[in-house]
């Protein structure tokens, strides 16, 4: 899952607008009702496909909104379900990218999602909970304007991300979030040999919904290290 094109686009966006105050988040509209035997974790997942792919910031918003909201029902029904707090966190990513204000209240639910499916199932998704919370340290900026808010720790970002390529060294993203870490780090030599393991992996996920965006990712980290 690119999650985390989503937490790209919140910091990018973060440094044009200097965005800061908390939003209340508008009531789900499910449009999308669950599908006929589908798991509310399920559903959640699949409108985080939907609105990650949507090009209407109101439509990724709107399909985000109700993943979280399918998620919450989730939760409520199976509280000790990975699925559930993995799923809410990537559609709050992908929710903030589109409506930046109040991003920090967004990531600091993104951490606490992710803790919790540490304690769960820390293998769930290739390792998504430990990729997500070392994406986030990656690129979230280094100072922020509100009060206890996330910074930027390349430290704690590579040990999750070495985390995550432990439960699945298979698993491109898991190399090559960890080789943007090394490279934000200064550790050039460990990032062309992470971005190596990579570029190898790609190829062989050519069915994934993220082959392309895989690919592009490589690309401009090659680009970046050379």
């Amino acid at each position: 899952m690119r999650l985390l094109k989503a937490t790209v686009l919140i910091f990018l966006a973060v440094f044009i607008l200097n965005c800061g105050s908390a939003v209340k988040s508008a009531a789900p509209t499910n449009s999308y009702p669950t599908a006929l035997g589908e798991q509310a974790w399920e559903h959640s997942r699949n409108l985080a496909v939907k609105a990650e792919d949507a090009k209407d910031p109101k439509e990724k918003s709107r399909l985000a909104q109700d993943g979280i909201s399918a998620a919450d029902e989730c939760i409520m029904k199976n509280p000790e379900q990975a699925e559930c707090y993995y799923w809410r966190a990537i559609n709050t990513g992908v929710y903030y990218s589109a409506h930046v204000v109040g991003y920090q209240d967004g990531l600091k639910s993104m951490i606490r999602d992710c803790k919790k499916v540490l304690t769960l199932n820390d293998k769930l998704e290739h390792g998504g909970a430990y990729r997500t919370l070392g994406k986030i340290y990656t690129d979230v900026p280094e100072t922020t304007i509100t009060k206890d808010g996330v910074t930027q720790d390349l430290a704690l970002s590579i040990a999750y991300l070495k985390k995550a390529v432990q439960i699945d060294s298979s698993y491109p993203e898991n190399h090559i979030y960890l080789a943007e870490a090394l490279m934000a780090a200064g550790k050039k030599a460990e990032a062309i040999s992470s971005l190596a393991n990579a570029e190898a992996l790609v190829p062989q996920w050519k069915n994934h919904h993220d082959y392309s965006y895989w690919q592009k990712l490589n690309r401009n980290l090659s680009e970046k290290i050379k």
